[in-house]
């Protein structure tokens, strides 16, 4: 399910290569396998694989540094007891817990001021129900 996670997370180079080798097959899997069905017009796909294609050393790095630096922050951050001091809001997609974390525990342990929200909808959620995500931008800037 998270092959990509793996392929990214390797040294600079080879994963890169192969995702600009492929670009619009590659992120277009992710369009058709997190999107609710026609929730990317023909349009909006176009311009998704265009942001994609363009930004493939960005996009890698990213991933990269979730994998690897972005976790010794973290440790360093949690040892030295650092919250985040503003209010959260975390949305969670009606099937991210198939992806094995519990999302609200998680940011918990970070933000004391955290509203933790599902949205049914796929990983697009902007684009899947723009009024939730409106609304709860809007919630969390009243806050």
């Amino acid at each position: 399910m998270a092959w990509h996670l793996s392929l990214m997370a390797q040294p600079p180079g080879l994963p890169e290569a192969m995702v600009a080798a492929t670009a619009d097959e590659f992120f277009g899997s992710f369009l058709d396998a997190w999107g609710r069905e026609g929730r990317f017009p023909a349009q909006v796909r176009a311009g998704y694989l265009r942001a994609s294609r363009e930004r493939v050393p960005s996009i890698v790095a990213d991933y990269r540094a979730g994998a690897g630096v972005d976790l010794e922050h973290d440790a360093a951050d949690r040892a030295a007891g650092r919250r985040l001091p503003m209010p959260v809001t975390v949305l969670q997609q009606d099937w991210g817990a198939a992806l094995g974390f519990d999302a609200a525990a998680l940011w918990g342990a970070w933000a004391a001021d955290l509203d933790h929200r599902t949205v049914d909808a796929g990983h697009s959620m902007a684009e899947e129900r723009p009024d939730v995500v409106v609304e709860v931008l809007r919630s969390l800037l009243s806050r």
